[in-house]
């Protein structure tokens, strides 16, 4: 089981913490500041599998703490803990290159599904380093091995890479029980679509399906009040909620070298030009938005939502294909209608999969 150092400026926090990862099995150990814990980390820096530390403590916080990490050893697992209601942690937290986030307090439950990803993640980085280990052997091999080493490097890379943006969506579908996975499915649907499509490269996909996870990552500054609340929104309470993928796409910036800022950004807009933030209209909008608002609406109309029962896959393509030409791509709802089969097959897939799958890996 992983070692796991816990640093909290407050006593009984820490205390409390240390002593829940022991009930789990976790060889826990406690460290009362940042600069405590980074002179532990320091003097032992293969020993600790796992770093769960306050953001905010005295002499040295969180995020400096975390930053210092990845010098130490690049296989260590952080995830940042906050009292504070603030949404910019989050944030901060990514930035600094944090796997995870909580906000206290926290439940059992949300600490031993952060556990369960973080050791997961944990075990993917130790595989990955080594990989590297391998590839620097690389001219004592044959040149089929080496091919293989660097196949298995670049998969390993990305796998960890995902795993890591899955962590963030997810601290937004932890504010609200009901968009559980929802950022699985719409990435699902949107490959699909982009897939019975044809003709685009392994590379736009790649785009496309990241983008798809991300789509809702602006929600992070929308407080759960509003994502959460079973009625009408008034103007005020729908403006903020219209803010949200600005504000994913500042987050998602070159985050990986990737285009995703335009996809985040414009995945509301409507092929009429009646969306928003900017009320695009048809080839104007980014064909990855299109797709991702069409994968979006495909997954909130086949959910359960608490004031309507779901609706199946053929009563929601037909919904799509109503709104064709208005809110969505004709062309494209004509795919996603063609694809049907493999829509309907993955909705049963993620129905009858439920939140066992909520922290899949796979991609």
């Amino acid at each position: 089981m992983e070692r796991v150092l816990v640093v909290d400026d407050e006593k009984d926090c820490r205390y409390a913490l240390a002593d829940a990862l022991r009930a789990k099995g976790f060889n826990a150990e406690i460290a009362e500041n940042g600069r405590e814990a980074l002179a532990v980390l320091e003097s032992q820096p293969s020993t600790y599998g796992l770093v769960y530390s306050d953001m905010r403590m005295p002499e040295l916080g969180g995020i400096e703490l975390v930053e210092n990490l990845a010098g130490l050893d690049p296989t260590i697992v952080a995830v940042l803990l906050t009292g504070q209601a603030d949404p910019r942690s989050p944030v901060a937290a990514m930035r600094a290159g944090a796997f995870d986030f909580l906000s206290k307090p926290f439940t059992m439950s949300e600490l031993e599904i952060s556990l369960a990803r973080a050791t997961e993640r944990r075990h993917m980085l130790v595989r990955h380093e080594n990989d590297r280990a391998g590839l620097r052997n690389l001219l004592d091999t044959s040149e089929a091995e080496k091919k293989r080493l660097v196949t298995r490097h670049e998969e390993e890379r990305q796998k960890i890479f995902v795993s890591s943006i899955r962590a963030h969506a997810r601290s937004i579908e932890a504010k609200d029980s009901y968009t559980a996975a929802h950022c699985d499915r719409v990435e699902r649907y949107a490959e699909i679509i982009a897939r019975h499509h044809g003709g685009f490269d392994e590379n736009w996909i790649f785009n496309l399906k990241v983008g798809a996870i991300l789509h809702d990552i602006g929600k992070i500054g929308i407080r759960s009040s509003i994502l959460c609340k079973p009625g009408a929104l008034d103007a005020l309470e729908y403006d903020e909620i219209r803010a949200h993928p600005v504000i994913g796409g500042r987050i998602v910036r070159s985050l990986g070298g990737l285009n995703l800022e335009p996809i985040v950004r414009h995945h509301h807009e409507h092929f009429d030009g009646t969306g928003y933030p900017w009320g695009l209209k048809g080839d104007a909008i980014p064909l990855e938005s299109r797709i991702v608002l069409i994968a979006d609406t495909f997954d909130a109309m086949t959910s359960d939502r608490p004031y309507r029962r779901c609706m199946n896959t053929d009563l929601a393509l037909a919904e799509l294909e109503n709104h064709a030409g208005a809110q969505f791509d004709p062309y494209m709802v004509r795919v996603a209608l063609d694809a049907a089969p493999q829509l309907d097959a993955a909705r049963l897939e993620h129905s009858e999969n439920g939140k066992r799958e909520y922290f899949s890996s796979s991609f």
